[in-house]
């Protein structure tokens, strides 16, 4: 089936996959009403363009958003937004908990804009620490309180769009990187060291991984609005898994870091995962979603987005 999207409400549109969706739509010619925190420092960096509407809401103040004001009705809510995502706040379950009700309010705000379809934002962290090739039906162990609210925000806001007879659907993004990404990310952070001329730092390398760039993510939330399935869970990633010492390597190459004194071997931190790696299937034949990106070519750009960024 084939959903109608002319418009569409996000929050969270400043964030590394919101700039990439957000980017995707405005090709596709889509409106855009953005809600957005007042004081975000990541603001500049949202596209100046007349089919995007910033509204300043928090997610804190969705309880109060009232869309009275609006003449238009919305086709599309991508939940994008969660409060508490660096690293001293995702083990921290009094700051992660406030985000099952914000996820329910970002409901409501969607039902009440006429939207008939929600589509969240879940994460790798939902499946704790696994061993088997990832799908929508693996028995989910998160270890944080980061994957457990994101867990639980899943079923909740399922819940609350069968009240409202909204569609639901929830993507679990797996590694996503590309341009404007967390700076503090394994790639991006050696990206930086590198054009600074400052040693990089890697582990090992011995995990199983799937990068996948964000224009990729951007266009299977694309599709999922689109022609996916009501209370689909859809693993997002390339679906062509290796080694992370074979990332690290073509990184490496790729900036001109040969020389072993220039790279420092870390340990690897708590609760480290080994094994990352998904089963696309599902969310190729409900969409016909196809990541287009390789990482050699996705590194690639964004190593020439920072060395401008830089210069």
């Amino acid at each position: 089936m084939n959903y109608e999207m002319k418009r569409v409400v996000i929050t969270g549109g400043s964030g590394p996959v919101g700039l990439a969706l957000i980017r995707k739509l405005l090709k596709e010619n889509k409106e855009v009403l953005l809600l957005q925190r007042e004081t975000s420092d990541r603001a500049k960096y949202l596209p100046d363009d007349e089919r995007i509407c910033v509204q300043y809401c928090s997610l804190e103040n969705l309880k109060y958003y009232r869309p009275e004001k609006l003449d238009k009705k919305y086709d599309v809510f991508f939940h994008l937004g969660w409060t508490n995502t660096k690293r001293d706040g995702r083990n921290d379950f009094q700051k992660q908990e406030d985000n099952i009700s914000y996820s329910l309010e970002a409901v409501r705000v969607a039902q009440e804009l006429g939207c008939h379809t929600f589509i969240g934002a879940g994460s790798q962290a939902e499946y704790g620490r696994c061993s088997e090739i990832l799908t929508d039906e693996t028995v989910c162990k998160p270890e944080t309180a980061y994957g457990i609210i994101k867990h639980a925000a899943c079923y909740a806001t399922r819940s609350l769009c069968d009240k409202y007879g909204i569609r639901h659907i929830w993507p679990r993004i797996l590694s996503a990187y590309g341009i404007y990404d967390n700076e503090n990310s394994m790639l991006i952070s050696n990206i930086l060291r590198a054009l600074k001329n400052q040693t990089l730092e890697f582990t090992k390398g011995e995990q199983i991984w799937d990068f996948i760039y964000l224009d990729d993510v951007a266009n299977a939330l694309y599709l999922m609005a689109l022609y996916g399935v009501n209370h689909a869970i859809y693993p997002v990633a390339s679906g062509a898994a290796r080694p992370l010492k074979e990332y690290i390597d073509i990184l490496c190459k790729k900036l001109k870091v040969m020389d072993s004194s220039k790279i420092k071997i870390i340990p690897y931190g708590q609760g480290q995962v080994m094994h990352l790696e998904a089963d696309i299937s599902k969310l190729k034949k409900d969409t016909g979603w196809l990541p287009k990106v390789s990482f050699e070519d996705g590194i690639e750009q964004v190593i020439q987005f920072y060395r401008k960024r830089i210069e």
